[in-house]
């Protein structure tokens, strides 16, 4: 019992810096996700809006199609949110395979 707990994992330059890079490659996913998601809420909120305020000034109906643009604007930016954590989960899925392929690769040596 008392070996167990008197181990200690060592680390090298290797898995120092290859944490390192881990954790750079996060933070660059995540900018990305951020940067992508946001022009994505900003079309999909900004287009039905607007058009059901032109739709309206034109046909003189005052709330009725900014009110249907804003449920269409809420349909769509769901969409877009589910799909950007899709694609995030599905980088992060092939990012750990890499990773798994390159420790047993290393393991192998």
């Amino acid at each position: 019992m008392k070996r167990a707990a008197a181990k200690k994992k060592t680390t090298t330059v290797d898995d120092d810096l290859q944490r390192l890079m881990n954790v750079q490659a996060a933070k660059t996913q995540f900018i990305g996700a951020t940067l992508n998601l946001s022009w994505r809420l900003a079309l999909t909120v900004l287009v039905p809006v607007l058009g059901g305020v032109a739709i309206d000034n034109k046909s003189n109906t005052s709330p009725s199609f900014v009110l249907a643009g804003l449920m269409i604007a809420a349909v769509f930016a769901a969409m877009a949110i589910w799909s950007t954590v899709q694609e995030v989960n599905q980088q992060q899925l092939n990012e750990s395979k890499k990773g798994n392929r390159r420790k047993r690769a290393k393991s192998h040596n």
